[in-house]
């Protein structure tokens, strides 16, 4: 195991004779070496699920082509780990750029934090724990405002609005079935109307989760079939059916088998004995986000499929204790049944010349993609063009 570097941050303003008098920030440089401090911290901090330690090992040993150096630091208060960010730094046009491993694949990035001390993550104590890093600039993609109830750090220093809207609720508590207390009259209609249909059509609706290797592997292949399907009809690739996608999610579904809040579970809606439906999501101690979902394309198509998954689904995350959920990036009508649209941000912070340089072109690039994606015109044009892409490709391939 490799030994961390440590950098003392500077003196802290002590609130009590029992404070911790000093910052510290150290930086591992494997996944394996961080692991103890990481895992304890999650236990205690607040999170999202894709900086959750067995997510960002998943994706850094599935074949993604994560190619750099990596620094999972950590900030310590009188040797106690308050705060863990874990990097990679790569090399893109001469700069080195820190971001947060998994970024491509994510719903937003994030500080682990100890909630108790977020007084002491101050701006210039986190400006002065990024500059120990090895680069040019440190790049943060859709950081959300609050992390739960508590504001997110990372907003103190400037940031501009992502190119895509967060999609994030509180899940009222109740013995109500969620649709009835918090879903309008004529869409709750809509959503028990079709869960009956199906039944007569097919059979027994019902939501399982996988609770077998079996299951999952039976279960994955509905997913990718379904998804296949849809993106058949869109002109696009599925990327999900691409190796080092498959690899991720059975990993993580398998090791999450009896986990009660894994870093990956898929569901599937039952009619009778058809799968109609499907729903991989990621847990975080007291959150769900649904990470990607799938639907039938046939006879069941006609039903509100994703409506009745979701009216089960977050009836089942309710009783088992899930307050918060959110059904990640994008801008999806059916969202807005269940969560609110939220405006997430982005953050370039420069620690040398050259970062400095290159914080408004990182800037204009990201906001120049918010415009075509928030156009309804230019996002036509751009889906079209990636249409054409995926079928010259095929042509190619053929």
């Amino acid at each position: 195991m490799s030994t961390p570097n440590v950098t003392t941050l500077g003196r802290l303003p002590a609130e009590s004779s029992e404070a911790p008098s000093s910052l510290s920030a150290q930086t591992f440089d494997s996944l394996a070496a961080a692991e103890p401090v990481w895992r304890e911290l999650e236990t205690r901090g607040r999170l999202t699920p894709y900086q959750r330690f067995d997510w960002i090992r998943a994706y850094m040993e599935s074949g993604f082509g994560a190619k750099g150096d990596i620094a999972i630091l950590t900030l310590s208060a009188a040797s106690r780990p308050i705060a863990l960010v874990p990097f990679l730094i790569q090399r893109r046009f001469g700069l080195r750029i820190a971001q947060i491993i998994g970024m491509p694949i994510s719903n937003g990035d994030a500080v682990i934090f100890d909630p108790d001390f977020i007084h002491l993550l101050t701006r210039d104590a986190l400006r002065s724990a990024f500059k120990t890093l090895p680069a040019d600039l440190v790049n943060f993609h859709c950081v959300a405002p609050h992390a739960g109830p508590t504001a997110n750090p990372l907003l103190a220093f400037p940031h501009t609005p992502s190119p895509d809207h967060f999609y994030a609720n509180e899940l009222v508590p109740g013995d109500t079935p969620y649709i009835e207390q918090s879903l309008p009259h004529k869409r709750r209609t809509n959503i028990k109307r079709s869960r009956r249909r199906l039944a007569e059509a097919l059979g027994e609706v019902r939501l399982e989760h996988a609770q077998s290797a079996d299951d999952i592997d039976a279960m994955l292949e509905i997913f990718l079939e379904q998804r296949s399907a849809r993106f058949k009809t869109m002109g696009i690739e599925n990327v999900f059916a691409r190796p080092h996608f498959r690899t991720f999610f059975r990993r993580l579904c398998v090791e999450g088998l009896g986990q009660d809040r894994p870093a990956m579970r898929v569901h599937a809606l039952y009619a009778g004995d058809t799968v109609v439906a499907t729903s991989l999501g990621t847990y975080g101690a007291n959150h769900y986000s649904q990470y990607i979902n799938s639907t039938d394309s046939g006879e069941a198509s006609r039903y509100s499929l994703m409506g009745v998954t979701l009216s089960l689904l977050v009836d089942e995350l309710r009783e088992t204790g899930v307050t918060g959920l959110d059904m990640g990036l994008g801008d999806f009508d059916y969202k807005l049944d269940w969560t609110r649209k939220t405006v997430v941000h982005d953050i370039v912070i420069a620690n040398s010349a050259l970062g400095r340089a290159a914080t408004p072109l990182l800037r204009n690039a990201r906001s120049l993609k918010r415009t075509i994606k928030q156009t309804p015109q230019l996002w036509r044009a751009a889906r079209a063009l990636q249409s054409f892409k995926t079928a010259l490709s095929g042509r190619k391939k053929g």
